[in-house]
């Protein structure tokens, strides 16, 4: 019971507004203090900051469509989140695993262990019978009877999952379905190949033809028709990759062995088996240009395939295809160009004499039609960019959404940390406010920034120099100008958002009818989260002052209206001055007629406290704030006032008798004083005007 009820307590809070609530709830249950830290550790360790780690569950790795595409999404996962993901099978049969790893495929962990605390499942025939509620997503990798009946009845009690299929018939087969368990389809995902190269054969008209052929020894899958198509045509070699094997189960495996007996005997009985030549079919997911090399044309006769996984494999490889049109991939052949399509036939005979006129048509296909095809499809071409929106959001890694409204502008230099802005991307993707889009700001040479963006998939605006205080502002001003949506939210490498941040506040500045949003902050620090009670402590109305030791709104928790950034002028081309990189736009707004709400019921924000902290280097440039040069200024003229008058005036406040200069007269030293410090600090403008330490006047 009182596991239950700090659990009950932990998930309705989350902000730290409520930690009195908190404490107050596990008071009246009669916990001790330690109860209450244990409940509001774990509130700041798990609710506030969220750990990205979506899980791939699947049934098995052995042989199969379905598996190898398993390997094959998480590796065109970008790389931010491929290191944190995790495989896990749920049988032992796993011999597609050590050929995957011998390739070089890596992700976050491979278990046979379900993991207890992922942030999203990602479903491929796998069980999530007791494991704890994530989000779910589901691939459909067949249209078949059997792959509908598997669906219907291992999938029943689930609600509301992400949807996608490997081709548009099998997302049709299940539309019905999908519509009354309220899952969100989200379209088309076909699996990638790995390979992208030309390995046609040379093709004579009077010459022998290669044909490739790959897939389980299944009648269904159109093994009984290669004999019959060898007779057909007596320059036909046939290279067939499959084997008994390639089943786990006992069952299956006898099965298949005997449809292999059974047309190893017919090729035999039509003197046709020197030319059929059967090849066990390896397990390697990631390299299968060996299979095709040399072959003509690759022939996929299958009853009914939700893809065919080999046939875009024989496109990445410039090899074109003949392929029934109840396959997946028909939708995707163009008839002449990449491949022909045919008509399935139960008869063997009568396929085979379809299959052997799409073959010597398809076999004069061009290799770079063939190519220029599966170009989207392969991981070795443009599959990550091309599909990066829907596999992202299958697995709730998401950065740049559909529909944006908002733009986040994540801003990085070079020299930093960048296991901070890991944290940061984290934060942006765990948003329950989804119609948002992420670019990266970096200030350094792109030799440095190219990595970023493409380990995060991101988009890129760099200043191809090296990085400088004063860049900051230009970083944003080209994001602002560039975005195209309402919104524009600056957030720096080191700081982290809180999931509910956005939905927040764009919901305030539609209901407020604001134009800036923000709202305090916690500070990490040392590992250690906590409010920041001392910034800001002054109403957001008392800051327009036009002196940036007013600002009372902290550039991290801002979000504003991008129409009325642009009307004020945007941020400044170089950050040059205290306030320059924040400030200075805000009062811009504030003059351009801008309304401003600062939330002050929740702190949403995390914002990290270190050594490298802008601030700090802004200060040692451009000296201190200007409250702090005003003191300096009164302390100087104190100083030289009690000169003038004969003391003088010690650090910690003692004085004593000091040696008068007879040349110096009294009055005037103190007039001179008062002189210094009105030039030091010019009221009127609010800002420095020392000659070497300039904060520009606020237009």
């Amino acid at each position: 019971m009182k596991g239950k009820s700090v659990g009950r307590v932990v998930h309705r809070c989350v902000q730290v507004s409520y930690l009195r609530e908190i404490i107050s709830n596990v008071s009246a249950r009669g916990f001790i203090y330690s109860d209450i830290l244990q409940t509001t550790t774990y509130l700041m360790a798990h609710t506030y900051l969220p750990r990205i780690n979506p899980c791939f569950v699947s049934h098995n790795l052995a042989l199969g469509g379905a598996q190898t595409a398993v390997l094959r999404y998480i590796s065109a996962l970008p790389e931010w989140v491929r290191d944190r993901t995790t495989l896990y099978s749920q049988s032992d049969d796993m011999p597609l695993l050590d050929a995957a790893e011998k390739n070089g495929f890596t992700c976050g962990n491979v278990t046979r262990e379900a993991p207890m605390d992922p942030s999203s499942y990602f479903l491929s025939y796998g069980d999530l019978t007791g494991l704890p509620q994530r989000p779910t997503s589901l691939v459909l990798h067949s249209w078949d009877e059997a792959g509908w009946r598997f669906i219907d009845r291992a999938y029943d009690n689930l609600y509301g999952m992400k949807v996608a299929g490997v081709s548009q018939k099998v997302l049709d087969r299940y539309s019905d379905w999908a519509k009354e368990k309220n899952h969100k389809v989200l379209g088309v995902m076909t699996p990638p190949v790995s390979e992208f190269t030309s390995v046609k054969g040379k093709y004579d008209e009077r010459g022998r033809i290669v044909v490739g052929w790959m897939g389980r020894p299944l009648e269904s899958k159109g093994l009984m028709t290669l004999p019959y198509l060898l007779a057909e045509e007596p320059r036909m070699v046939i290279r067939a990759w499959t084997g008994a094997d390639t089943a786990g189960l006992e069952y299956t495996q006898r099965t298949q062995a005997e449809a292999l007996a059974k047309v190893i005997k017919l090729a035999q009985d039509l003197g046709v088996s020197d030319r059929l030549d059967i090849r066990p079919l390896d397990f390697n997911p990631f390299n299968y240009r060996h299979r095709l090399d040399g072959c003509h044309v690759l022939l996929g006769n299958s009853e009914k395939e939700g893809y065919l996984l080999t046939a875009a494999e024989a496109l990445s490889c410039g090899i074109p295809v003949v392929v029934t049109k109840t396959c997946g991939i028909a939708d995707m052949i163009q008839n002449g160009k990449n491949g022909v399509l045919i008509d399935w036939n139960a008869s063997p005979k009568k396929l085979a004499k379809t299959a052997h006129k799409a073959i010597l048509r398809a076999a004069q296909c061009d290799t770079v039609d063939c190519l220029a095809s599966a170009a989207n499809l392969s991981l070795a071409a443009n599959y990550a960019s091309a599909h990066s929106q829907i596999l992202t959001e299958m697995t709730g890694t998401c950065l740049i959404n559909r529909d944006a409204n908002v733009t986040v502008g994540l801003r990085i230099h070079k020299g930093t940390d960048v296991s901070k802005l890991e944290d940061a991307v984290n934060s942006i993707a765990s948003q329950t406010y989804r119609r948002f889009k992420t670019i990266l700001l970096v200030d350094g040479p792109w030799s440095y920034a190219e990595p970023i963006a493409k380990r995060f998939g991101l988009p890129l605006i760099c200043t191809g120099m090296e990085p400088d205080i004063e860049h900051c502002s230009w970083l944003h001003r080209q994001a602002v100008e560039q975005c195209g949506t309402e919104f524009y939210k600056p957030l720096d490498y080191d700081d982290q958002i809180l999931p509910t941040y956005l939905e927040r506040a764009v919901a305030t500045l539609e209901s407020k009818k604001a134009d800036v949003y923000g709202c305090k902050l916690l500070t990490l620090e040392n590992g250690d989260i906590q409010p920041r009670l001392h910034w800001p402590n002054k109403p957001v109305e008392s800051m327009f002052t036009g002196n940036s030791d007013d600002n009372m709104l902290p550039h991290s928790s801002v979000t504003m209206r991008t129409k009325i950034a642009l009307k004020a002028g945007n941020y400044q081309e170089r950050a040059v001055g205290l306030g320059a990189d924040d400030y200075h736009l805000w009062y811009r707004i504030h003059k351009a007629g801008g309304i401003f709400h600062r939330d002050d019921e929740v702190r949403n924000v995390v914002y990290r406290i270190h050594e490298q902290n802008s601030l700090k280097i802004r200060r040692e440039r451009f000296g201190n704030t200007v409250k702090d040069q005003r003191a300096a200024a009164r302390k100087n003229l104190f100083q030289k006032a009690a000169a003038a008058a004969g003391f003088t005036v010690i650090a910690g406040g003692a004085a004593g008798c000091a040696d008068e200069d007879p040349k110096t007269d009294p009055g005037e030293s103190a007039a001179k004083a008062k002189a210094t410090a009105d030039k030091m600090v010019d009221p009127a403008n609010k800002v420095a005007t020392s000659a070497d330490k300039v904060d520009p006047p606020h237009s």
